[in-house]
């Protein structure tokens, strides 16, 4: 007797729980039908009927992110798994030349990644220093190093 009041207890809070949170997360300009505090009342004062009509009815409908498989629909052949393994890859010596699936070119993600960038950075402070740039180049350097 007690196991199946526990159960349904601990099944309606895993329910009604995920709901509430659910709702109070939910942006407010997403509401169609009720406004937010009366899906949060709604949810609390009839549990499992209220939590029931939140994701039957008042749930906005979002487009979710799909993103598409990169894999093929039968999955990787043992080679081309191997060869996906960073350590395979450096001991075949490609190195960098099999990229992973989905990345098909290598670019910096940010400016501290990008080489070219450090480089001309690099060559700023430089000239800013030695007073080799004329007035006005020297205030965008500082004024570049300075922007937060």
């Amino acid at each position: 007797m007690w196991l199946a009041c526990a159960l349904i207890i601990l099944f309606s809070v895993g329910f009604v729980l995920p709901c509430m949170l659910d709702i109070t997360m939910t942006p407010d300009s997403e509401f169609t039908t009720f406004s937010k505090g009366t899906w949060l009342v709604i949810t609390g004062a009839f549990w499992i009927f209220g939590a029931a009509a939140w994701l039957l009815v008042g749930r906005p409908q979002r487009l979710g992110v799909h993103r598409s498989n990169p894999y093929p629909a039968d999955g990787l052949g043992p080679s081309e798994a191997f060869l996906r393994h960073p350590a395979a890859r450096a001991a075949a010596g490609y190195g960098e030349l099999l990229s992973p699936v989905g990345m098909s070119d290598r670019r910096p993600l940010g400016p501290d990644d990008d080489p070219d960038f450090l480089v001309e950075l690099g060559r700023r402070i430089r000239d800013s220093r030695d007073g080799s740039l004329p007035v006005h180049e020297k205030s965008r350097v500082l004024d570049f190093s300075l922007a937060k």
